[in-house]
């Protein structure tokens, strides 16, 4: 049985209040292919960008919240091969920290329920 690892960033938020923050929001099968669907401007109550990748599989970058990443740190969620980084500055979330994914479609199966979570928390 293979951990999760979650590194979650410390990186002070950088946006000011009222502003959007921007996140890289894309799937792609590797960094570069998922970046070249560009970035968004985030829901207000976004607060976080997250990445997820895995292994062999590709990646996940989206808009979050801080309390997925540190509930995600904390409890350290389990799925073979599967890493979390989340970042809360502009774009931050362009390059891919955590690594390549088991099955893109059995991680968003595992994910959702979390991120759907968090947004009505």
């Amino acid at each position: 049985m293979l951990c999760v690892s979650v590194s979650v960033s410390a990186a002070p938020l950088s946006v000011s209040a009222g502003e959007a923050l921007r996140c890289y929001t894309c799937m792609g099968s590797n960094n570069e292919d998922c970046n070249r669907q560009g970035s968004k401007s985030c829901p207000s109550y976004s607060d976080a960008c997250a990445v997820v990748v895995g292994h062999n599989s590709g990646v996940m970058k989206s808009c979050s919240y801080k309390s997925f990443c540190s509930q995600a740190n904390s409890q350290g969620y389990r799925s073979p091969g599967v890493r979390v980084h989340c970042c809360y500055s502009n774009d931050c979330n362009v390059t891919s920290r955590a690594g390549p994914l088991p099955g893109l479609n059995y991680l968003l199966l595992l994910l959702l329920p979390l991120l759907i979570h968090g947004l009505f928390k």
